[in-house]
């Protein structure tokens, strides 16, 4: 009995991490942070913080939301746009990056990513990525 119960709550997470959202504003924490640790944290470390070469997100992310451009750009990032995650997952992964990372960084009213924005900005490639995102940063208030 047991092992039946816990083999239905092992099936209940799995679907859980592995369904589609329904809609990209529907942010399942649990799946979010999950996909962040499989591909993101690599590079930005747990908590964010990032490494040498590697920008930090932490209290910082929510600077780029402050214009349209910059809200193009964590989409466009190489890293997010060639994901192997569909729009909705990716959606709901960077909605769950900045709410849990901006910290003071992320705008009150913050505006969520959906799937059919994410679908539209991640089509642009996004070249010179460094140079690009310090044109951002010096543009930003």
């Amino acid at each position: 009995m047991n092992i039946l119960t816990g083999l239905i709550g092992l099936l209940i997470l799995l679907a859980a991490l592995f369904s589609t959202p329904s809609q990209a504003t529907d942010i399942n924490n649990e799946r979010a942070k999950y996909n962040y640790q499989l591909l993101c944290q690599g590079c930005h470390t747990p908590d964010g913080s990032g490494s040498k070469n590697i920008p930090q997100i932490k209290n910082h992310i929510g600077r780029f939301l402050a214009t349209s451009s910059g809200r193009e750009y964590l989409i466009r990032v190489p890293g997010a746009a060639n994901s192997t995650l569909d729009d909705s997952q990716l959606a709901e992964v960077l909605n769950w990056m900045i709410l849990e990372f901006g910290g003071l960084s992320t705008p009150a009213n913050m505006e969520l990513y959906t799937a059919d924005e994410v679908k539209v900005l991640r089509q642009s490639t996004l070249f010179e990525v460094t140079e690009y995102r310090n044109f951002l940063l010096s543009q930003l208030p």
